[in-house]
């Protein structure tokens, strides 16, 4: 039973925090484009532009405080980003990710 409830109370808190985010994202409709997107995590990430909404999304999502998703299958060393994984992979081991088993998301 109170393995149940966590799983309950898990995803009762990811749709909190999805909500969250939305209704965060949403006020920077009325923001100008000028304005800088400020994580409201206090974590210090400001973004800029017109794609500032997408990349705090992102950053939200993938970056601040949830854990990294992507690892290495050479290392096990992991990333946020599965780009970063792909960068990783041709600049330290040197190997071409294929695109069947392209990242390994945990």
């Amino acid at each position: 039973d109170e393995v149940f409830m966590s799983a309950q109370e898990a995803v009762g808190a990811h749709r909190d925090t999805q909500e969250l985010i939305n209704l965060w994202l949403s006020q920077l409709n009325e923001l100008s484009v000028t304005d800088p997107a400020i994580c409201p995590n206090m974590c210090g990430r400001k973004y800029r532009g017109e794609k500032r909404k997408y990349h705090l999304k992102r950053h939200l999502t993938n970056e601040c405080g949830v854990p990294k998703k992507f690892q290495c299958h050479m290392c096990f060393k992991r990333f946020a980003q599965d780009y970063n994984l792909k960068s990783h992979l041709l600049m330290v081991h040197k190997q071409i990710p294929s695109p069947r088993n392209r990242f390994r998301i945990i």
